[in-house]
Formats: structure tokens, C-alpha cells, sequence
């Protein structure tokens, strides 16, 4: 299939970003559809729910191409080699070439952790380093690295209340530690007259800025080529994915009456308790059955007759 063929076929399915969308199409057909004999890796980087994994996963699946996914790989110590291993064969299983993407999820812990230099080496390099002299060859699987930035308290959330607990000079949080070595004289608190401690907003932004910036460095670079940006989910664009055929809103067709699932009102307060949720896309299932419970408590007329959902309700 033809890259601009899949293009229009994927804005109509899944309703996502244009540009991302372009931009994700071009790199894998170039990686998997051409001649093109330069790999690269890729970094998906968007905020929680705004379609990154659904984007990819429909993008491969129409592309043939074989997909494994890693979940939880980096930790404060390394990283998981077995999880690695895991999601390499799942590729295999599917690929006699070991050809296939390789979906990194919450690949910020990476630069969190600070443990990117080696193991982007090894990406860069299409080898894998099992240890004991043994070598894996990854040169055929492209990575790609989603990560989740809605903000610095996203970035790191188990180290949010930890941003001004300080022992012997140095962060209670080992997250914070490792761009410790990057602060200056910012006000990292303000403590009121009730001895309530506060952090600044600036050294928000600042400890923000100093992690988002390992997302841009060269070593970064030398593993992922390619940086794809999804921006941040407005109302509209929420209204548009929701109403897209692949849509989790199209699993209540059957317990939802067609006036109620297709009436404004209802899709305007689901894409309100997504976009109050800060879980974007990923909150669609539990907005939807709140909004119907609600509706239906108020004496709406909401669900079809015999719908199990309906009759959880009672």
C-alpha cells in the first residue's frame, strides 16, 4: 500500500493529528517499503492519552509490519534485559527476517534514571549486548521510545511531593539527583509564616526543562533519529477521535440509544471528563460510563433495552 493511500485511510479510522500521522507513515515506509538503507529509531513524545500507541499499533498493523511492546524496562539500577529479550522474540515469533518495531512504553524512566548512554549505544550500534560474550543483532527492529511529558509532575509523579525534602544537600528523591549537578541559585522553596513549605513554579519549569532536555541530547540522538511530536489534545481534536470507526466509544452502540451516543450534549460532557482526567484518551471507557450513569440517574433516556450496562445501573 502506498504511503499516501495509508495516510488518508489511518486520518479516516483513527482520527488522530495529521502531522504526527504523516510524519509516523514516512519513517516506517522508509524503514520497511524502500530502498531507503538508513534506519531509524524513533522518539513518540506527547502527553498521556493523546493517541501515540493507537497511532503506532494501526500504522503497523496496516503496514504488515510484526509489532512487540515492553512495558516497565528501566529501572534506578539499568534496565530489564529479559523484558528486552521478551519483546524481541515476540517480533521473531511473527518475522523470519527480524524485521518489526519494538514499542518502548514509558521510555522517560530512561533519561529519569539517567541510564540511556549504554543502552542507546547499543541501538545505535544494531547490537545487543547479552553479556558473556554473546551479542543479539537488532539491526532490522526499529524502536521507537513513547514517552509521556505532559509535565514535570508527569515526568516523574512518585517524586512530586519530594521537590523540596532535602538531606545532607542533597534531594530525598534519587529522580531529582541526577540533574542535582545542572542547578544554580534558583528559589527551589518558599515556606509561609505557618511553616508551610511550597515549591517555586520556576524551579518547576527548571528541573522540567533540565530532564526534557536528555530527550534532545546527542547521545539520545545517536539511538533515535527521529522525534515525533503529538500536541497536546484540545476539545475538538477529542471529538473527532471519538467519533472515528475505531473509536472505544463504538463498544456502547449496542447499550447506548443512537439518539443519546450521537447527541452533542453527551459527547461534549465525555470529552470534558477525559480532558478533566489528565489520562487523555486512555480515561475514554470510565468518561463514557459515567456520563451514561449520570444521564440515566437524572431520568435521561439512555440505554437499550436489555443492556447489561443499563441494567448494572439499577
Amino acid at each position: 500500500m502506498k504511503a499516501n493511500t495509508l495516510y488518508e485511510l489511518l486520518k479516516e479510522n483513527i482520527g488522530i493529528q495529521d502531522e504526527p500521522l504523516k510524519k509516523l507513515i514516512w519513517t516506517l515506509d522508509k524503514n520497511f517499503q524502500s530502498d531507503y538503507n538508513y534506519k531509524q529509531n524513533i522518539l513518540l513524545v506527547g502527553e498521556r492519552g493523546s493517541g501515540k500507541t493507537t497511532m503506532l499499533k494501526e500504522t503497523a498493523n496496516l503496514m504488515e509490519i510484526p509489532m512487540g511492546e515492553v512495558y516497565n524496562m528501566f529501572v534506578p539500577n539499568g534496565f530489564n534485559l529479559d523484558l528486552l529479550l521478551n519483546g524481541i522474540a515476540q517480533i521473531m515469533n511473527e518475522s523470519r527476517t527480524g524485521e518489526g518495531i519494538l514499542l518502548l512504553h514509558d521510555f522517560q524512566d530512561s533519561f529519569i534514571y539517567d541510564r540511556t548512554s549504554t543502552f542507546n549505544s547499543m541501538l545505535a550500534a544494531g547490537t545487543l549486548d547479552l553479556g558473556e560474550g554473546s551479542y543479539c543483532n537488532v539491526s532490522n527492529i526499529t524502536f521507537v521510545g513513547e514517552i509521556d511529558i505532559n509535565n514535570m509532575r508527569d515526568i516523574f509523579p512518585q517524586e512530586r511531593d519530594l521537590l523540596a525534602e532535602l538531606e545532607n544537600n542533597n534531594f530525598v528523591s534519587p529522580t531529582l539527583n541526577v540533574v542535582k549537578e545542572y542547578l544554580t541559585d534558583v528559589n527551589i522553596v518558599t515556606v509561609d509564616e505557618e511553616k508551610n513549605i511550597s515549591v517555586d513554579l520556576q524551579f518547576e519549569k527548571y528541573i522540567a526543562n533540565q530532564i526534557s532536555n536528555r530527550f534532545f541530547s546527542s547521545v539520545c540522538a545517536q539511538a533515535f533519529g527521529k522525534k515525533i511530536f503529538m500536541e497536546d489534545m484540545r476539545s475538538q481534536e477529542l471529538i473527532k477521535a471519538l467519533k472515528s470507526p475505531l473509536s472505544v466509544l463504538n463498544l456502547y452502540k449496542e447499550d447506548l440509544t443512537d439518539e443519546y451516543i450521537n447527541s452533542e450534549s453527551f459527547v461534549k460532557k465525555v470529552v470534558y471528563q477525559i480532558m478533566e482526567s489528565g489520562k487523555g484518551l486512555h480515561y475514554t471507557s470510565e468518561a463514557i460510563e459515567r456520563v451514561a450513569l449520570f444521564d440515566h440517574k437524572n431520568n435521561q433516556k439512555v440505554f437499550k433495552k436489555g443492556s447489561l450496562l443499563g441494567m448494572h445501573s439499577k
